[in-house]
Parts: structure tokens; C-alpha cells; sequence
């Protein structure tokens, strides 16, 4: 019998922490065996004066203290721990992280958005059944946070385009409490203030999507659940489905009670019960947005989502939905969008990456940076929509302010320095690439490297060459080129764009053509 290792998952979230944990076989789904949550309103305090107050501060280390104890009694081997916007915005988010480390032992990471979107993503794509089959048709996925709310569309099985407003429902609390208190009606107020942003990312939205199903990842939706099984218990039997029939009765019942009555009604905490009602409004925003007639209410969590991810790492588990195809369809979304020469682009892509397989013994980097290397390959002329002089460097800007679900902001930083030095930039004459740490220099050097030379065998961008073959030898790569067409441009950009190459890996870069017939 395979032995068994117990990992855990803590998210430090804006109005809960939490603590799963669970049992790891090889190559098998993680299974939960303990969960435990704690509410505690740290986004209260980032979302309305900018910092963590230290009595939050310090009732959250007791928290985790607590969570740290309970990992040493379950004999945890693995531990991932992060924090979200509460943290990532907040003015002292560095202080409180290494007050938390001294004081519990316990190293929390803050995610980007992008990251924490990633693991929602993760979960849902494990946790609901049928999510393969749901977008291939349109669909989208609403995640509301207690900071900010996450909308991506998807169509035909691909990743089409996400983006993050904040509009998190304790967010929404906290910024209009203020106006709660002398308005007469506080859900139109909320409704007011809610539409103006979303109909901008309406805006933003492709055109002509339309969508069969909508999924909601929210907190509170076990409340929500609660509150229709109660009304009408009869109405729905998929429990991951809200009927909108059923959502719109919960939500006539928010707007008519107060926060006490769901407390004394429905059983719900009173903390929990006063964020129920802007989540709801973001919900029925969407509902009618997309047309749905109802959604899916999937019970996925960041740490689900960071349990899978572990076991993926460590556990040789093999997940439902490869995420990196949401990776790679964004880019190619992204260039789209900057009228970059898809041709060109597709084959330096499919070049860049041959020439990374024939090469790993020189680069001896991993399939993480072979998809950093593929970005920045589709990326690398979306700065020539901007200015087509120095074109390099405006899509290193380009790439550096655009949100990439899957990849943090280090990875992200390793695409755009990638791609601004896919042309003739010199790279140690580079002030901002001179300030990385070393080995982060290496890593981007190697593909940059490999990219430029790439680049430079569709100089002209005619894709003459219809098929290259990689002949490494230690100490020269042979690039045979498949060809009808005269390729001297190709062999003189290879010569000067090749020396980068030479530079890095200390092997000459020569070609050898292989005629066809014109």
C-alpha cells in the first residue's frame, strides 16, 4: 500500500483564515481530512485606512499559532501558507509577514491577483465535473472576494480574457459604510456604485460573446445555499446549481431584512451576514449580464487549489485541465490585441521551442521556463503597435503592466526582459537587467539567447524556411535549414543575432541548408 504524506494549505484571506489539510498517494488528488476557519476581518482594516492595525495583527499570529499546532499534531510534511489583497495592499504587508514568521514559524507568501486567480482556477477546474465540457461552450467565471471580483470568459475550450475589479464585497462594506449610514436606500446605492464599474469591463469584454453558463466561486455561497434550501427546499437538485428563480428570492430576502435577521433566521454569523447582500448584487449583475438562467456554485477554494498545486509538484498528480493552455491562449489574446504579425510570431514560437528541446543538456533549464520562453516568444513584437522603434523595449512595458493568470510577478518579469532582448539590445549594458539578481540574469540570458536566435531565422519575416532540424555538438550547433528560397538575409541576421547565443553557451552557431525543389 502506497504510504501516505499529509500536506496543508493556510489562506491568510481578507475576512477568513483558513486551514486545510490533507492526505497525498502518488499520483492521486489530495483528500482533505481537516478544515478549519476562523473569521477575522483583516481587509477591515487594509480597505479603509491602508495598513493593518496591530490588534488584527496580533489576534491573526494567535490564529496561526493555533494552525501551527494543529500541523505539528497531524505531522504535516509540506506547508504552504499565503496571504491575499488585505496583505498585498496593505502599507506595512512586509512588517506584519515577518512579525507573523518570528512570532508562529510560519513563511507566508503574498500572492499577486494573478496567482490567487490561478489557484481559484485550479480548484474549480478539479472540483467541478463537468468544467471541460462547460467551456467549450461560452462560460463565465465570476470570483468574488472579499477585496475584489475576478470575471474570465472562455469559448470553445480556450481562455479568452479575465479582469479583476475591485468590487470585493468587504471592500464594497467598508468603502460605503459611511454612506449606509444616511442613505434611505443602501442597496440602489450599492447597485449605483457597482454598475459603473462593471459596465466599464463591459466594455473591455470581446465582442459578440455570448454565454451558456455562468460559475460563481464566492465564500459566502454556502450562506446563500442555506438561504434558498430554507425558503424553498424543493427548488433545486443539483447542489451545485442556483437556479435564478432561487437566487432571486434569496436576493428579494436581503434586500428587505437586516443583517440580524439572517443571523436569527438562517443561522448565519452576523460578521458573515453583513457582506451577503454586495455579493449578491455582483451575482445578479452577472446573471443578467450573461442571460443565464441560473449558475453553478462550485465549493473551491485557494487552498484547494494550493493542495492540488503541491500535489501536481510533489506528488506526481496529473490534473483534470492543464493550466498552461490558459497561459498561452492569453498571450495569444494579448497579441491580437496589439496587431502583432501572427505568422511570424506562430513560427518563431514553434522555432524557439525546438531549439530549447535540442538544447537542454547546454541550458539545463526546466518545463517551467520552456512556457516562459513560449510567452515571450508570442509577446515579443507587441510593443511595435506602440512605436516601432525600439519596439523590444515597448513590449517589455507592454508585458510588465499586463495581469498573466499562472504566473507571479517574477515570471513575469523573466517574459518581458525575454522579449525586450529578442532584438540587438545589449544586455549587461542594460541598466534594469544589471539590478537582478544573478541567477535570475542567467536564466533570462539563456532564453533570451535562444529566442533572438529564433527570431533571426524569420528575419524577414517570410518564413522561408519551412523546417529547421537542431544538430547539437560540443562546441557548435548546427541549425539544418529546410529551404527553396535564397535565405541570405536569415544567415546574416543568424550571424550577428546568433553571437548572444555564442555568448551564453560557449558554442558557435552555424546553418546548413537543405535545398527543395522551388
Amino acid at each position: 500500500m502506497a504510504r501516505k504524506k499529509r500536506t496543508a494549505a493556510i489562506d491568510v484571506g481578507s475576512h477568513e483564515i483558513r486551514l486545510y489539510i490533507a492526505e497525498n498517494t502518488a499520483s492521486e488528488a489530495p483528500r482533505v481530512i481537516e478544515k478549519v476557519r476562523r473569521t477575522l476581518p483583516l481587509g477591515s482594516d487594509t480597505y479603509s485606512t491602508g495598513h493593518i492595525s496591530q490588534p488584527l495583527v496580533k489576534e491573526c499570529v494567535s490564529i496561526l499559532q493555533g494552525f501551527a499546532a494543529r500541523l505539528q499534531e497531524y505531522h504535516v510534511q509540506d506547508t504552504v501558507a499565503v496571504a491575499t489583497s488585505a496583505f498585498r495592499e496593505a502599507s506595512n504587508c512586509y512588517r506584519v509577514v515577518d512579525q507573523i514568521s518570528r512570532e508562529t514559524g510560519l513563511s507566508i507568501r503574498v500572492l499577486s491577483n494573478a496567482e490567487e486567480k490561478f489557484y481559484h482556477t485550479m480548484a474549480l477546474s478539479q472540483i467541478l465535473p463537468n468544467f471541460t465540457d462547460l467551456i467549450r461552450q461560452g462560460t463565465m467565471i465570476v470570483d468574488i472576494g472579499s477585496g475584489s471580483i475576478q470575471a474570465t470568459a472562455y469559448d470553445k475550450g480556450d481562455f479568452v480574457f479575465s479582469q479583476n475589479m475591485l468590487l470585493g464585497s468587504l471592500r464594497l462594506r467598508e468603502l460605503l459604510a459611511d454612506l449606509q449610514r444616511v442613505t434611505t436606500d443602501y442597496a440602489a446605492l450599492l447597485e449605483e456604485y457597482v454598475s459603473s464599474d462593471l459596465d466599464n469591463y463591459r466594455l473591455l469584454e470581446p465582442k459578440n460573446m455570448s454565454y451558456e453558463n455562468l460559475v460563481v466561486l464566492c465564500g459566502d455561497l454556502s450562506y446563500l445555499r442555506r438561504m434558498a434550501d430554507t425558503l424553498h427546499p424543493a427548488d433545486e437538485s443539483d447542489p451545485m446549481f442556483m437556479s435564478r428563480k432561487s437566487f432571486e428570492q434569496v436576493y428579494e430576502r436581503l434586500l428587505k431584512a437586516q443583517p440580524r435577521d439572517l443571523t436569527i433566521d438562517f443561522d448565519i454569523p452576523a460578521e458573515n451576514a453583513t457582506l451577503l447582500l454586495p455579493s449578491a448584487l455582483i451575482m445578479r449583475k452577472f446573471l443578467l449580464n450573461t442571460g443565464a438562467g441560473g449558475f453553478f456554485t462550485p465549493s473551491a477554494s485557494l487552498c484547494d487549489g494550493m493542495l492540488f498545486d503541491l500535489a501536481i509538484r510533489k506528488h506526481h498528480f496529473v490534473p483534470a485541465y492543464d493550466q498552461s493552455r490558459d497561459l498561452i491562449s492569453a498571450c495569444r489574446q494579448i497579441a491580437t490585441r496589439f496587431k502583432t504579425d501572427r505568422k511570424h510570431s506562430d513560427w518563431v514560437e514553434k522555432a524557439a521551442l525546438k531549439i530549447f528541446d535540442a538544447t537542454v543538456k547546454l541550458h539545463r533549464l526546466d518545463r517551467r521556463h520552456r512556457l516562459l520562453l513560449q510567452a515571450a516568444s508570442i509577446l515579443q513584437d507587441c510593443g511595435m503597435y506602440i512605436n516601432m522603434a525600439r519596439h523590444n523595449v515597448r513590449s517589455y512595458y507592454v508585458i510588465m503592466s499586463i495581469e498573466m493568470i499562472g504566473l507571479s510577478a517574477d515570471e513575469r518579469e523573466v517574459v518581458a526582459y525575454t522579449a525586450r532582448f529578442h532584438h540587438e539590445a545589449k544586455l549587461d549594458e542594460d541598466a534594469h537587467y544589471a539590478s537582478l539578481p544573478e541567477q535570475e540574469k542567467i536564466r533570462i540570458a539563456k532564453l533570451a539567447a535562444i529566442l533572438r536566435l529564433a527570431d533571426a531565422l524569420d528575419s524577414g519575416h517570410k518564413q522561408k524556411i519551412t523546417n529547421i532540424d537542431l544538430l547539437p555538438a560540443e562546441d557548435e550547433l548546427v541549425i539544418a535549414a529546410t529551404t527553396a528560397k535564397d535565405i541570405t538575409l536569415e544567415q546574416w541576421s543568424v550571424s550577428r543575432k546568433g553571437r548572444l547565443f555564442s555568448e551564453v553557451y560557449g558554442v558557435a552557431v552555424k546553418i546548413r541548408i537543405r535545398r527543395l525543389k522551388a
